[in-house]
């Protein structure tokens, strides 16, 4: 069942664009005095974070159908644009039209609130019908290459991503200030805030690139920038959990008072969120690294393709949901 939207979620998008009017005054200012080059590439990226505002803010105002189609447009682009990346071959096309279906039903099943099915249907659907569509085309050259590519693509953008429509519907996130769409917003907002400063903190502190995570696939990734974005999102999580979830108003597996201690869930979330956006965003560094890309494409100005911008999301949605299933369990 489709519930209508809750009226209390006007705020949402108010909130979200008076922190961009803030965030926009700041970057004019500090971009001032640079380069040119710079300048327009920063520019182009916030006119792009205000693009994708007006989605978020729709989508959200839709309720779960929105985030649904929203989601389901995002993981399409971002297969497509996979797709692109590791270099398909002629014999592997059946195989990749079959995955923008795949992808659908996978959230048609989460948009009817069918939770069991959801679990089981893209691994099993995508490892069957990606076989059989490669051995039909009968050419063994690359075979391994092009079913753990499909496989290994459609598992993180097209179910990894998902997981953050199906936290709208699961038991342990049905009540909350927001409803269920709160839950995905502390979701969206941890991970974007994360992505966001460990960019800024690991350029201010972290630019003699001495301490750099992984100097192959992800050169910029610093433990400055790191740490930074964690640290952040730690202090940031147990003061926006009260106003879109219900985290830390129950005790939990280990019987932690919430009345004492709200601020264990919010915080044990956030730090979950940062680490699992991490390997999301360089396991998709890797994939670009080694089809000699930096950006998947160039559709979002400033920022690259659609998985320069869910990359985070491949993993962060799926751990979140289960630490809040576990949680409240």
């Amino acid at each position: 069942m489709i519930n209508a939207i809750d009226p209390n979620l006007y705020w949402v998008p108010i909130a979200l664009f008076s922190c961009l009017i803030v965030g926009s005054i700041a970057r004019f200012i500090a971009l001032r005095n640079a380069e040119a080059g710079l300048r327009r590439k920063r520019l182009a990226s916030l006119r792009t974070w205000w693009l994708l505002a007006i989605a978020v803010s729709a989508a959200l105002l839709v309720g779960r159908p929105g985030i649904c189609l929203l989601l389901t447009v995002a993981s399409c682009v971002a297969w497509f644009e996979f797709t692109r990346v590791y270099g398909a071959r002629n014999e592997d096309k059946p195989a990749i039209r079959a995955g923008y279906g795949l992808i659908a039903i996978n959230y048609l099943l989460i948009l009817s609130g069918s939770t069991s099915l959801f679990v089981i249907f893209l691994p099993l659907a995508s490892f069957i019908i990606f076989a059989l569509l490669l051995l039909m085309k009968d050419e063994p050259k690359n075979y391994t290459r092009s079913a753990g590519s499909l496989l290994w693509g459609i598992m993180f953008l097209g179910y990894g991503v998902s997981h953050a429509a199906f936290l709208t519907i699961i038991p342990a996130t049905s009540s909350g200030p927001l409803g269920p769409a709160g839950w995905f917003i502390f979701l969206v907002v941890l991970t974007e805030t994360d992505d966001i400063f460990q960019a800024i903190i690991g350029r201010l502190f972290g630019a003699h690139k001495r301490h750099r995570i992984s100097p192959v696939v992800s050169p910029n990734k610093t433990w400055e920038g790191f740490f930074g974005g964690l640290i952040v999102i730690a202090i940031l999580a147990p003061l926006i959990a009260p106003w879109l979830t219900t985290l830390g108003q129950q005790a939990g597996p280990f019987s932690v008072s919430h009345a004492h201690q709200p601020w264990v869930a919010p915080v044990l979330a956030a730090i979950l969120i940062s680490v699992a956006g991490f390997f999301g965003d360089i396991n998709m560094s890797a994939i670009k690294r080694d089809a000699g890309v930096k950006d998947s494409s160039k559709l979002l100005p400033g920022m690259g393709g659609v998985i320069d911008r869910v990359d985070s999301l491949t993993l962060t949605a799926p751990v979140f949901l289960y630490f809040v299933s576990w949680w409240a369990a």
